[in-house]
C-alpha cells in the first residue's frame, strides 16, 4: 500500500509540472484586429470593431508553479450609421474576455515536496491608473476545469454615433490553475429601437496565458 501511495504522489506531482510547463511562453504578442458589422430590422448599419490588443506575459509575481500573470491592451468601438426606419432608444458598446482553465487544483494537489497547492481557481483584472473611467477597476471570478467564464471590464452607453472603451495594461491574474489558461476577448454593440433590439459580437483570436 506504501509503495502505491508513493506511486500516486509522484504521478500527481509529475503531471502538474509538465501541465505547468506547457503552460505557454512568456513574452509580449500582438492579436489581430477585428471587426464585423449587420444591417439592423429597422434598417440602421452596426459596426463592432476590436482593436489594438496585446497581452504582455510576465512570470507569476508569487513564484507560484500554478499561477499566471500578464496584462492586456485592448480597444472596443461601435459605430452606428445609415438612416433607420426608428430612431434608436438605447445602445451600449461592452468590452471584456472569456477565460477558461484546463485542470483546476481548487482542491489540492500534493506534489513530490508533500506540499498542497491550490485553494481556488481566481481570476482577477486590476486596472492601473490612466485607464478609461469606464473600465472596471477590479473584477474577479471562479472557473471550474472545462468551463468558460465571462469577465466584462466594461459597459459604455451608445448614445451617439460612435463610442468606445479602452482598456491600457489591465493586470490578469489567475490562481491555483494547473494547465493552460486561455483567454479570449469579446466587444459587443447593442441597440435597442421602438421595433427591435440587435446586437452584434466580435471576438478575438484564443490566447494562452
Amino acid at each position: 500500500m506504501a509503495t502505491i501511495a508513493r506511486t500516486a504522489h509522484v504521478c500527481a506531482g509529475t503531471l502538474l509540472v509538465a501541465l505547468v510547463m506547457g503552460a505557454g511562453a512568456a513574452g509580449a504578442q500582438a492579436v489581430t484586429d477585428k471587426s464585423r458589422q449587420t444591417v439592423t430590422d429597422d434598417g440602421w448599419t452596426l459596426t463592432i470593431t476590436k482593436s489594438g490588443e496585446n497581452l504582455d506575459r510576465w512570470p507569476s509575481l508569487a513564484n507560484s508553479p500554478v499561477s499566471r500573470e500578464g496584462f492586456v491592451s485592448v480597444k472596443a468601438t461601435a459605430e452606428l450609421t445609415g438612416h433607420g426606419a426608428q430612431r434608436p432608444t438605447s445602445g451600449t458598446v461592452t468590452l471584456g474576455y472569456q477565460i477558461g482553465c484546463a485542470v483546476d487544483v481548487s482542491s489540492g494537489v500534493v506534489l513530490g515536496v508533500g506540499a498542497t497547492l491550490g485553494a481556488s481557481v481566481g481570476i482577477s483584472f486590476t486596472k492601473p491608473p490612466g485607464v478609461s473611467a469606464s473600465v472596471t477597476p477590479n473584477v474577479s471570478t471562479t472557473i471550474k476545469p472545462g468551463t468558460i467564464e465571462t469577465v466584462t471590464l466594461g459597459t459604455k452607453p451608445l448614445t451617439e454615433a460612435r463610442a468606445s472603451i479602452t482598456a491600457e495594461q489591465v493586470q490578469v491574474k489567475v490562481d491555483a490553475c494547473a494547465g493552460p489558461v486561455s483567454l479570449r476577448s469579446f466587444a459587443t454593440a447593442a441597440i435597442s429601437t421602438p421595433t427591435a433590439d440587435n446586437n452584434i459580437t466580435v471576438y478575438g483570436d484564443a490566447l494562452q496565458l
